[in-house]
């Protein structure tokens, strides 16, 4: 029987949130070199036995926000548009955000969605070995590898899982850093790369799974997720044109390509974009669309993502069809609901309905 730690963790509410100033900055060359605080994106550390996917984008994003931070300071920050602060801003987003945020969305991947899922299934069926994590892009390839033993008790529904578990890592991860701009209502350019790499991580492992001009061939994770899901569900086969064809959703999203614009506006400003959204009576909603994948067959989502007094909402629907098992599930997050002092009341709700998975008995590898 699997043993587990019960881990201790105490949760660290830095001075990381903070309303931005609305007073004009004063002309003075002392304030030319503070950066302007965001509108309440908190950020704190997170602990939860196993370290989930949610525990790690939380504390990543904590850690990513700290460096920002230190960078500030270690640099002086200026809202300046001459040409020189825009070639510094080219080469800052180039050879620090960017690679930071492709290590960070690697360590995402690996760490806490791969390994998790091995270890939420217990070292008695398989076991972490190792973490590979190659430094990123354009210091190295930027890739990323788990090594896990296992025996013939893992079934075919678990093996689904341990391949589908690292783009399920870095979609979360993509939706807690949205969370975090729909307090502030404002896009970081400097976070804007961790978003786009996690958002369409499962966008690119779908579409390299055959060698492509824009697309290197690094699908092994779907190639072994539709392998053992037409060994399960030997029926009804899925293949790789079906995925091709249903991860184009994922391309409607908009923060995609307010990402993308966040870019240019930092490096001609120094500032971060507002972000774009709709307004019905106080209530601002940013939908999209994205496709995700389960142990028993892909499904898609429609996500809606709103602002209320600056506290972000999250909810979704999801369906999805296959072997004639039809599945669906809607939920709903408030994670601040009441606040007083430094302390937050939330929930979360989730309604859905999927087929049985067998994890003790089923078709063995």
């Amino acid at each position: 029987m699997k043993k587990q730690l019960i881990l201790l963790f105490i949760f660290l509410f830095a001075n990381l949130q903070a309303e931005e100033k609305n007073e004009k900055p004063d002309d003075s060359k002392n304030s030319e070199n503070i950066e302007p605080q965001k509108d309440k994106e908190s950020y704190q550390i997170m602990g939860d036995i196993d370290f989930s996917p949610y525990s790690g984008a939380q504390n990543l994003l904590t850690l990513h926000e700290s460096l920002e931070k230190a960078f500030s300071y270690v640099i002086p920050y200026k809202q300046e548009k001459k040409v020189i602060y825009a070639i510094l801003r080219i080469l800052e987003l180039g050879f620090v955000w960017g690679p930071l945020s492709r290590a960070e969305m690697v360590v995402q991947h690996e760490v806490f969605g791969h390994g998790y899922r091995i270890r939420d299934i217990g070292s008695s069926r398989a076991k972490v070995k190792g973490y590979q994590i190659d430094m990123p892009p354009p210091y190295g390839g930027g890739g990323g590898g788990t090594k896990y033993s296992f025996n013939s008790d893992l079934t075919s529904f678990q093996e689904i899982a341990i391949s589908l578990a690292g783009v399920e890592a870095s979609a979360i991860l993509a939706n807690r850093l949205k969370m975090k701009w729909m307090e502030s209502l404002k896009l970081d350019a400097r976070k804007a790369s961790l978003y786009l790499q996690s958002h369409l991580d499962l966008t690119n492992y779908v579409l390299s799974m055959e060698d492509s001009f824009l697309f290197a061939d690094t699908g092994h994770d779907i190639k072994s997720y539709i392998y053992w899901l037409n060994n399960t569900y030997y029926e009804d086969e899925i293949t790789c044109s079906d995925l091709k064809e249903a991860v184009l959703v994922n391309f409607l999203d908009p923060m995609m390509y307010y990402s993308i614009g966040s870019f240019f506006y930092y490096i001609f400003t120094g500032k971060d974009i507002k972000i774009p959204m709709i307004d019905i009576k106080g209530v601002k909603f940013l939908p999209n669309l994205r496709l995700g994948l389960a142990p028993y067959g892909s499904e898609c989502f429609l996500e809606n993502f709103l602002s209320y007094k600056n506290r972000a909402i999250y909810s979704y629907v999801r369906v999805g069809n296959h072997n004639n098992n039809t599945f669906w599930g809607v939920g709903i997050e408030y994670p601040k609901l009441y606040e007083f002092n430094l302390n937050t009341i939330g929930f979360r709700a989730d309604l859905f309905h999927q087929p049985k998975i067998y994890s003790k008995e089923a078709m063995t590898i």
